[in-house]
């Protein structure tokens, strides 16, 4: 009976540590840690969303909310999924200016076409949809909307083409 209790309390031993050591391994391969290294920046937090930023760079919480998902200050593939334009090239010749805004926010097109316009808050939630036949130019007020973070696509689905451009409103 010696060594059988001995061999079970050796192998508690064993067992339990390699059983925490590899849920630790496990777990931590599940978590991903966002970091950057700078020499300046800082961190604001609204409800649930916590916006860092560093020098030139803004980085952003993951979140999803249905099939709407935003990482790291862009929008995630999600959204190009809804809005059927995950296979797009990239749009040529669009200018957005000023950038901040803090009234109106222009779009400059170098080539005529029909467009659709998207704006969403760092949430994911769709504050605008407007379908524009450009010239050159297309103007929106943005003086009612929150200072904040947004993303604006524009989409040319004639040309499969699209733009993002990340919006900051003071």
């Amino acid at each position: 009976m010696s060594n059988k209790t001995n061999y079970l309390q050796m192998k508690k031993k064993i067992l339990l540590p390699a059983l925490l050591l590899l849920t630790c391994i496990t777990y931590g391969q599940t978590q991903i840690k966002k970091s950057a290294v700078s020499t300046g920046g800082g961190s604001a937090t609204t409800g649930t969303v916590t916006v860092i930023s560093a020098i030139g760079e803004v980085a952003v919480q993951e979140q999803s909310q249905g099939n709407i998902h935003i990482s790291e200050g862009f929008i995630g593939p999600d959204i190009a999924i809804a809005l059927g334009i995950q296979d797009y090239g990239i749009l040529q010749g669009i200018s957005v200016f000023p950038n901040p805004v803090q009234d109106n926010l222009s779009l400059q097109m170098q080539n005529t076409g029909n467009y659709e316009i998207f704006l969403y808050d760092i949430n994911g939630k769709q504050l605008l949809h407007k379908q524009i036949t450009a010239e050159n130019q297309a103007v929106y007020n943005l003086t009612n909307y929150a200072s904040a973070t947004y993303m604006l696509i524009v989409i040319d689905r004639n040309n499969q083409l699209s733009k993002q451009f990340k919006i900051i409103k003071n």
